[in-house]
């Protein structure tokens, strides 16, 4: 197998690693999602143990990422929780699209016409996705999930100013650091947390299996696939999320949000796909 063979293959495996969040989730209906998520990244952070060496990072820079870090990914598990898979998980992917406005508006940067259509397509699913109404918890969903993906966007930001730090350091501090800050949040809301047998093998299962395992997947393939490769690819997580929880759960999402979240999903794929549409355009054909 070549090496770009098996670079494929890592990400499509860190794709299904991280597709299982919202079958252990909803397997788990017992149990809040602050806490949830705060026993996932503990039992996560076991192991990125080896990367426990010392980093030289700023210290409010790293807390700032731990900050978003807990806060796109609890937001996410709520989002799901409370509504369904299908529409927590694609929410968090409105991320490039809220990258693209803040370049546009804040670092004053000229969108392509790519951008502009995916961000307008983006916008389009919110729209669609909230028109639906529901219940409280529905309408709970829809804000957790907006937030996990704005979350999403600037957690990228941040990370991208500490990408010549060792990866498993970084997320070993990430994950400890969340998982510190969540759980202290569930005891001061006198949310109990997990004590029973089966709930903490699946948090475990969850935390070194789900997360911890799908990265290391991902971070060894990275290298020997391209960004549009990997982008395309990664789509396998939002597709087979919904699909695992309806297997196993029977839960099926509303036709708006089925709607939506295929929106987003176009959206991303004309965000992975417009740079390559971009430098074929540029190539003059032969006279």
């Amino acid at each position: 197998m070549s090496s770009r063979a098996k670079a494929r293959l890592l990400i499509v495996l860190a794709a299904l690693f991280w597709s299982t969040n919202g079958l252990i989730l909803k397997s788990l209906p017992e149990v809040h999602w602050l806490a949830i998520t705060g026993m996932r990244a503990l039992f996560a952070s076991l192991l990125f143990l080896p990367g426990a060496g010392r980093m030289r990072v700023p210290l409010p820079k790293l807390l700032l990422a731990i900050f978003l870090y807990a806060l796109l990914t609890s937001t996410l598990m709520g989002s799901m929780q409370l509504g369904t898979a299908a529409q927590g998980i694609w929410l968090q992917y409105i991320a490039p699209a809220v990258l693209a406005l803040w370049a546009y508006f804040v670092s004053r940067q000229r969108l392509r016409s790519y951008e502009i259509a995916a961000v307008i397509l983006t916008t389009i699913a919110i729209i669609v996705i909230a028109g639906g109404g529901g219940s409280a918890d529905q309408e709970k969903s829809l804000i957790l999930g907006l937030i996990s993906g704005v979350g999403f966007a600037f957690f990228v930001l941040v990370l991208k100013t500490l990408d010549t730090l060792p990866p498993a350091s970084i997320h070993l501090w990430l994950n400890l650091g969340a998982a510190a800050l969540l759980l202290s949040a569930a005891v001061a809301l006198h949310i109990s947390l997990p004590t029973a047998p089966r709930e903490l093998l699946l948090l475990a299962v969850m935390g070194m299996g789900q997360l911890a395992l799908g990265y290391y997947c991902f971070q060894s393939a990275i290298a020997g696939a391209s960004a549009v490769e990997a982008s395309i690819i990664l789509l396998l997580e939002p597709i087979l999320n919904p699909i695992w929880v309806y297997l196993v759960h029977g839960e099926i999402p509303t036709p708006r949000v089925m709607l939506g979240c295929g929106i987003i999903a176009v959206a991303l794929i004309i965000f992975a796909l417009g740079p390559v549409w971009r430098d074929a355009a540029k190539i003059e054909p032969p006279a």
